[in-house]
């Protein structure tokens, strides 16, 4: 086993500085309610661990690497007793964690067999800057720099970080709710079409939409609503039917919501007067 943790002070004028870096052999478990202060990237060497996060659960094994990013709740433990070495870096920088969403590093992010050669060369260069207490952190920080790089190619080969995985995520999610919206959609099913679990599904969600799921849904059920209000001559319930609402009065007031009139006044001002 083998940890370093500089003394941190003259590196913090650096973009990307280092605030630890191991080997766990064995690793422990790891529980860390409130994350991480730093963002982590921890790859198997060999044995098998489990990793909780983000709702979901994820086998660590030789090859997989996963990163962490700040104040990320998070579990880890080794599968089999003693049987389970990873190598760690933790790190930070004044603007990484933009660099980092900007990379395409949300969060979390995980991926099989993702350590090649080149990741492997330039965590032990990590350690062996580490361990130079004068000259060290400005290496560190050019290593900490082409690590990440590294990873994030890889990943990208791999088409899971969430940069690139984001658009597969979300992309058949939300032409099922465009051709769907009038059935009663529950996140569930949009994770599951997605292919991640629902917290990282809202998340993903958020980040690239600017709203909600449900609240896409809804904004996407009145628009055809307002469509079928302004087209035919079907009752206001039969169009809140239309649309995924049993209840008239509830989509009187999502429509009103949303549309800032309500149904039968949205037909007044295009001189229609049916009701409900």
């Amino acid at each position: 086993m083998e940890w370093i943790y500089p003394i941190l002070g003259k590196q913090k004028c650096l973009p990307f500085y280092l605030s630890g870096i191991g080997i766990a052999e064995p690793e422990y478990h790891v529980k860390r309610e409130d994350g991480l202060v730093s963002h982590q990237f921890l790859y198997t060497r060999s044995g098998r661990g489990n990793l909780h996060v983000a709702g979901g659960s994820y086998i660590l094994e030789k090859g997989s690497l996963c990163y962490l990013g700040p104040g990320i709740p998070h579990e880890y433990y080794p599968l089999e007793e003693n049987h389970w070495t990873t190598c760690w870096i933790v790190f930070r920088g004044e603007y990484l964690t933009e660099m980092m969403k900007g990379l395409g590093f949300i969060d979390f992010a995980y991926e099989k067999d993702a350590v090649n050669e080149k990741i492997e060369k330039l965590f032990h260069q990590l350690l062996g800057a580490a361990k130079d207490p004068l000259y060290g952190d400005e290496y560190c920080s050019v290593l900490i720099y082409e690590y990440i790089m590294s990873i994030r190619q890889t990943m990208m080969e791999h088409k899971k970080y969430s940069g690139l995985g984001d658009k597969d995520i979300l992309q058949h999610a939300v032409i099922y709710m465009n051709e769907n919206y009038a059935s009663d959609i529950t996140l569930e099913e949009l994770a599951e079409i997605g292919g991640v679990t629902k917290q990282h599904f809202c998340r993903v969600f958020k980040e690239q939409m600017k709203m909600r799921p449900m609240e896409y849904l809804a904004r996407r059920r009145m628009a055809s609503a307002r469509n079928l209000l302004l087209t035919t001559t079907k009752s206001i319930a039969e169009i809140g039917e239309a649309v995924g609402y049993d209840n008239p009065t509830y989509f009187g007031m999502v429509f009103k919501k949303y549309e800032g009139i309500t149904p039968t006044d949205c037909r007044k001002r295009h001189g229609t007067s049916l009701t409900w």
